[in-house]
């Protein structure tokens, strides 16, 4: 019988790590002490030296790896491509970037690696013969804003079909399933002068469409196209980059899952607001369980908290409380559906 088992991002944990409240080894110990079987690394966020760490700076991983007895479950890798004001790197020079990551997710002891959103398929292929000689598996990202309906994710996926190699996947974002829009974005652009009515119109469009992707653009960043309906309450460019914002989350079907589960490496357990009673504010997580184990779903979980992105400048990030809630409701629903 199939058995969800569950992880936590560090990503989650960037604020408490960034200001100085845990260091590496104490964000371990601290993933460790929630319950939570493995651990997502961002080695470009945590690692000293990425993506050149010394072979002490590993050892040092690798101890307190050991130390907390969790499974290195994914790393998640970027392709910088931009990192020329005046041009994109060539596909060449981005799969010895590619490259170069796979070796440093295999130091760290990493056979998952997460690819960003949008990363080329051509870039992907090119790399591919090199990861499955080192054994490590390249999982795009479905994210929202630039989930299934976006071109290069298409594209990436079309490749992975026609090439069929264990070392091709998905990591599945969970904010691509969001029932309503996050609350703590429109409470955050409140308090940074969000005109209220523009934050009642956008709720009141996600509401009636499933989400705001579907009418203000197809794509996350590109192509907006806002309704008159919602420019004539603008007043100030606040409201413009909350409605912006807003495509970044989408209300997609769960029968997406019975087609691309068998190409699915693990899933990110988004998350923005867990509440007292110990739900999630946008998502339903006991029917996407549900979901998941009566289709035989076996791998990782893993909590990742991005309402911190969205807490008032006078207050506390609360990283550290949001994943034990986290990690406590998905204990609580792993088996549902069994």
């Amino acid at each position: 019988m199939n058995q969800i088992k569950t992880a936590v991002s560090l990503y989650s944990l960037q604020d408490s790590y960034a200001r100085g409240r845990m260091d590496l080894a104490g964000a371990l110990a601290f993933v460790a002490d929630t319950g939570a079987q493995g651990v997502e690394l961002i080695s470009d966020q945590m690692i000293t030296g990425t993506p050149f760490p010394t072979d002490e700076t590993v050892a040092t991983w690798r101890t307190a790896l050991d130390a907390s007895g969790l499974q290195p479950v994914c790393n998640d890798i970027f392709i910088n491509s931009t990192i020329y004001r005046n041009r994109t790197l060539r596909v060449p020079e981005q799969v010895e970037l590619l490259k170069r990551d796979l070796d440093v997710s295999k130091r760290l002891g990493f056979d998952l690696v997460r690819l960003v959103s949008d990363t080329s398929a051509e870039v992907t292929e090119a790399a591919l013969p090199y990861a499955e000689q080192i054994g490590v598996t390249m999982a795009l990202e479905i994210h929202a804003g630039m989930s299934f309906q976006g071109s290069l994710t298409r594209e990436w996926i079309e490749m992975m079909k026609r090439v069929q190699s264990e070392r091709l996947g998905l990591v599945i974002d969970f904010g691509i399933f969001c029932d309503r829009h996050p609350r703590i974005s429109t409470d955050y652009f409140r308090s940074i002068g969000l005109t209220p009515a523009v934050a009642d119109k956008v709720n009141d469009l996600y509401e009636a469409n499933g989400d705001t992707r579907r009418i203000f653009g197809t794509s996350f960043g590109h192509g907006m196209n806002f309704p008159e309906e919602l420019t004539s309450l603008f007043r100030s460019p606040i409201d413009g980059e909350y409605a912006f914002f807003s495509t970044g989350y989408e209300n997609t079907p769960l029968d997406v899952l019975d087609e691309y589960l068998p190409y699915t490496r693990h899933f990110h357990g988004k998350f923005y607001e867990m509440l007292p009673d110990g739900t999630e504010y946008s998502i339903d997580y006991p029917t996407i369980l549900t979901r998941l184990n009566r289709l035989g779903y076996d791998g990782y979980i893993a909590s990742e908290y991005e309402g911190n992105r969205f807490t008032p400048i006078d207050q506390p990030v609360d990283d550290q409380g949001q994943v034990r809630a986290h990690q406590a409701m998905l204990a609580a629903h792993l088996n549902d559906g069994k």
